[in-house]
């Protein structure tokens, strides 16, 4: 399953004219951190969907302060099934949208995303802008939960 996920993410990256190795690399391992690939509702009573645990919130915002001025975007987004008036089922069900909101999420950040050879850095990164200060994840987390799947 893991290669299927990673032809996924390459395909969802391509088509939004987004991906590198580099990429490729922190989106994979932030499912791996987010739900090791086993979850596509939060655990417990959160709302965030999919492998990639992307909160609502996200979703909405992303499409309509980021997705809405920049055309091609948008229309990789619906082309890919993105629907804003059924978001949260949309993404739940498409690894694809998953992986795409997920990449959305670190380009809107100012800083490039870390080599995919510093796990380091990319768990500090994903710490930052994708857990953020106020989720429950950690840099150890992030890094344990990819050593396991290597």
């Amino acid at each position: 399953m893991k290669e299927d996920i990673k032809k996924i993410i390459d395909w969802s990256l391509d088509n939004l004219s987004m991906n590198s190795k580099d990429a490729s690399s922190l989106v994979y391992r932030t499912g791996m951190a987010e739900s090791g690939y086993r979850h596509l509702s939060q655990m417990g009573s959160g709302p965030a969907v999919g492998f990639f645990q992307v909160e609502p919130a996200t979703i909405d915002d992303t499409w309509n302060n980021y997705a809405v001025y920049r055309k091609p975007i948008m229309a990789v987004l619906k082309d890919m099934g993105f629907d804003p008036d059924d978001s949260r089922m949309r993404v739940m069900s498409s690894i694809a949208l998953q992986a795409a909101f997920c990449r959305l999420k670190y380009r809107r950040d100012r800083l490039a995303i870390p080599p995919a050879d510093d796990i380091h850095a990319q768990a500090a990164y994903w710490k930052r802008v994708y857990n953020t200060v106020l989720g429950k994840g950690s840099v150890e987390h992030f890094i344990k939960a990819n050593e396991e799947s290597a």
